[in-house]
């Protein structure tokens, strides 16, 4: 690993089988979102690390008709 390189990766499962993946660097945010049984993935990169609330609106917004899903605290909440 490269000195100064900072790396982190967990990924979450929503009660309806959404995964969920994020993480930041200092000054970045990138977020995944993937639903396998509807061939469905929303990706959001940032370059500002405080946008974790909006990117999480993001995610859980765009899928929420195939899903009904509400993840927004659940994705807050889960940030690396």
């Amino acid at each position: 690993m490269a000195r100064g390189m900072v790396y982190g990766l967990g990924w979450a499962l929503s009660p309806s089988g959404q995964t969920c993946l994020n993480g930041r660097l200092p000054s970045y945010r990138a977020a995944t979102l993937l639903i396998p049984d509807e061939d469905y993935v929303s990706v959001v990169v940032t370059n500002q690390q405080h946008t974790l609330r909006a990117t999480a609106t993001f995610l859980s917004d765009m899928p929420h008709p195939l899903t009904n899903d509400d993840l927004i605290t659940a994705i807050d909440r889960f940030a690396a």
